[in-house]
C-alpha cells in the first residue's frame, strides 16, 4: 500500500474534530498531532521525493530541519511553507505519539480546542496549495 500523507492528514483532522465535538479530548488532541505530522510529510515528500518516514514523528524536526531541507532541494516548493509554522510548532510543542498511552482526562478542553484549531490551520496552509497545484488529490 502506498503512503498517502495528504489523505491521512484530512482523515485525522476530520476524526479529531468529531472527537472534540464528542468531548473525547485526549484522542482529539492525539489525532490533531497526526494531522500536522502528515501535512508536513506531504510537503517533505513533494520537496525531496524520499520517504518522509525517515524523519520520524517529531514535529519540531519535521517542521524544522526536514522541512528546510525539502524546501532547499526544491526551490519551487518554498511557496508551500506554512506562514504560521512557528505557531503550529509552538502549539504542538509537547505533542508526542506516546500520548496514546496517557491517562484519560489528561488533556484540557482548552488545549484540545487549540490543538484541533491549529491542526486545521496547518491543513489549510499546507495541503490546499498542494492540491490546487494538482500535486495530490485529497478525498473529502
Amino acid at each position: 500500500m502506498k503512503d498517502n500523507f495528504a489523505s491521512a492528514a484530512v482523515r485525522h483532522y476530520v476524526d479529531s474534530s468529531l472527537l472534540l465535538e464528542g468531548k473525547r479530548l485526549d484522542n482529539a488532541g492525539y489525532l490533531a498531532g497526526y494531522t500536522v505530522e502528515c501535512s508536513l510529510k506531504a510537503i517533505i515528500l513533494h520537496g525531496v521525493e524520499r520517504n518522509p518516514k525517515t524523519f520520524g514523528h517529531e514535529l519540531s524536526t519535521l517542521g524544522g530541519p526536514a522541512l528546510d531541507l525539502a524546501l532547499l532541494l526544491s526551490p519551487l516548493s518554498r511557496r508551500y511553507r506554512p506562514k504560521s509554522i512557528t505557531e503550529i510548532l509552538t502549539v504542538f510543542g509537547d505533542w508526542n505519539p506516546e500520548w496514546r498511552y496517557s491517562t484519560t482526562g489528561g488533556l484540557s478542553r482548552q488545549k484540545a480546542n487549540d490543538l484541533v484549531a491549529t491542526a486545521e490551520k496547518a491543513l489549510k496552509e499546507i495541503l490546499i496549495p498542494l492540491v490546487l497545484d494538482g500535486w495530490e488529490e485529497v478525498p473529502q
